[in-house]
């Protein structure tokens, strides 16, 4: 991985995501690059669904059922992208080490793993998440348990054409120094 790569990552609408999307031994190597991410504790605060084409239309099904408005624009969610991974944290909220916070900077991190990965095997990516992410029937759908929140939708696929390089914000809007205290 190049630095470059990092630098020029950008996420492309799952509207311009086509087949072919990853093979299974691809989609293998983007899950793997999520479990290299920090993780203070070895917890592992995620787990991945991949939702397979024969599955899908019983996703859009459920994506359209729980739209408040708009149901075949939320059908179509599901099936745009030819791969779609849905990215669960599971929290201990319990744990006396690692508070809830870092087990999501860990989950976050993961994602962020599996977006460089994609791109790196020439795939575009993005992650979708919304209000249907907390709806109870969705969440049943999926299996989800009591400590386990659906953080979104990973969807990877072949880009449709070129991808316009995102423009960054100055870094002096992100960065400081710290001159100790006042």
């Amino acid at each position: 991985m190049l630095l470059a790569d990092i630098l020029n990552r950008t996420s492309v609408s799952a509207k311009r995501l086509l087949a072919p999307g990853p093979t299974a031994d691809e989609l293998e190597k983007i899950v793997t690059a999520g479990l290299t991410a920090p993780d203070h504790g070895g917890l592992r605060p995620w787990r991945f669904i991949h939702i397979p084409d024969e599955r899908r239309a019983a996703l859009a099904d459920i994506f359209a059922a729980i739209a408040s408005d708009e149901p075949e624009r939320a059908r179509a969610k599901a099936l745009n992208a030819p791969c779609l991974i849905a990215v669960v944290a599971r929290l201990q909220p319990d744990n006396p080490k690692v508070p809830v916070r870092e087990q999501y900077a860990s989950v976050g991190a993961a994602i962020t793993q599996m977006l460089l990965a994609a791109n790196i095997l020439g795939f575009g990516a993005i992650m979708l998440s919304g209000a249907r992410c907390t709806d109870p029937r969705l969440l049943a759908a999926l299996g989800l348990r009591g400590n386990e929140e659906l953080m979104g939708f990973l969807s990877v696929g072949t880009v449709d054409g070129p991808v316009k390089p995102k423009p960054r914000p100055p870094l002096g809007n992100h960065l400081s120094v710290w001159n100790g205290p006042e």
